[in-house]
């Protein structure tokens, strides 16, 4: 995603008790089966709530939204309006609330943390300093209630890319990229908050998806190079993964992104496996939405459809999304049994984070 430039002591107790890192499942948590289609499409959708409206994060989440995602710049009392939005849940599964954290110019949370050095900073240092420097911020985020880091950056640092121009990848060489997700998402996960890997299948080579197609090499390239921190990071235990708005020959066909493409997400399916979670980039951005003439409402039903389990509209009106899923639940188009895997993955997670009860 696009940097965005510029209580009661009963709670406080409640929230000191959530565990700080994934916890070992013990029973069958909600059965999703049992769910109404707004409820389940609901799940599936993640909205993006600027915090200078975070009122809206309220109401998502008494919606049921699954996660949402902090935009723009925080409020000096960021911790005590999350503890409402997380006690405003109308179930007793809680919304992830997640930030974009990589460090550098792509660091929402600064103002109310500190400042981090950028990835390609990281990215000459040794593993055990990214770890603990990872550690250290992510104590803070989970203190401040943000459960989620939608990072590390796992694309390579690729003359003329976009992410390179932005200092946002660690490293050149795929297997040092490797090694600093690593480090960056074991953590993060020992201080209590989950990772979020991005983006597949490799955004190193791309431009700008925010503002029109992104093309990268051909899958018989990514799979020696791009894919390679990717494939590592996912057989190590990464459990979430963001698709990027990226176009490859050999991986997406007909000039849908690799987020909107039933083959692309197929072929994550298997290096990722039945329990990882698939997320979308920002379904508001050009790439994915309105350069194929479609609105995020509708690429977020095409990329449900084509194998996502999250998705992300993040416009302005997160709640149309959740009514088109509905919509497509309701007539068919959005097959019951493939969403109902994809809220058992979301539950899954967000029970090992103690966000969702364990029966």
């Amino acid at each position: 995603m696009l940097p965005f430039v510029p209580a009661a002591a009963a709670a406080v107790v409640a929230a000191a008790m959530l565990p700080t890192g994934p916890v070992a499942s013990t029973a069958a948590g909600p059965d999703p089966s049992a769910w109404g289609d707004r409820r389940l499409a609901a799940q599936l959708t993640i909205s993006c709530v600027d915090m200078a409206h975070l009122d809206r994060a309220e109401h998502h989440a008494a919606r049921g939204i699954g996660a949402i995602t902090l935009l723009g710049t925080p409020p000096a009392d960021l911790r005590a309006r999350l503890r409402d939005v997380r006690d405003a849940a109308s179930t007793r599964v809680r919304p992830f609330v997640a930030s974009d954290e990589e460090g550098g110019r792509v660091q929402r949370l600064r103002g109310v943390i500190y400042r981090l050095p950028s990835a390609e900073t990281m990215g000459t240092w040794r593993a055990a300093r990214v770890r603990r420097t990872a550690h250290d911020y992510a104590d803070r985020m989970r203190r401040l209630g943000v459960r989620m880091d939608l990072a590390p950056v796992a694309d390579l640092e690729l003359p003329g890319g976009y992410i390179a121009a932005l200092d946002r990848a660690f490293a050149r060489d795929p297997d040092r990229v490797a090694r600093m997700a690593r480090a960056w998402r074991l953590g993060m996960r020992d201080a209590g908050v989950a990772t979020v890997l991005k983006h597949w299948p490799g955004h190193g080579a791309a431009g700008d998806s925010h503002t029109g197609p992104a093309r990268i090499p051909r899958l018989s390239v990514l799979e020696g190079r791009d894919l390679v921190p990717f494939e590592r990071e996912l057989a190590d235990g990464a459990k979430v993964v963001m698709v990027g708005h990226l176009l490859s020959a050999g991986l997406t066909r007909g000039g849908v992104p690799a987020s909107l493409s039933r083959h692309a997400l197929r072929y994550l399916r298997r290096s990722a496996g039945q329990d990882a979670v698939i997320m979308t980039d920002s379904l508001a951005m050009a790439a994915a939405s309105s350069s194929l003439g479609i609105s995020p409402a509708r690429a977020t039903v095409r990329a449900l459809r084509a194998g996502a389990d999250w998705a992300m509209p993040c416009d302005a009106s997160p709640l149309r999304a959740v009514r088109a899923v509905t919509a497509a639940l309701g007539d068919g188009r959005l097959p019951r049994a493939r969403a109902e895997a994809s809220a058992r993955r979301i539950l899954d997670l967000k029970e090992q984070w103690g966000l969702a009860p364990a029966s």
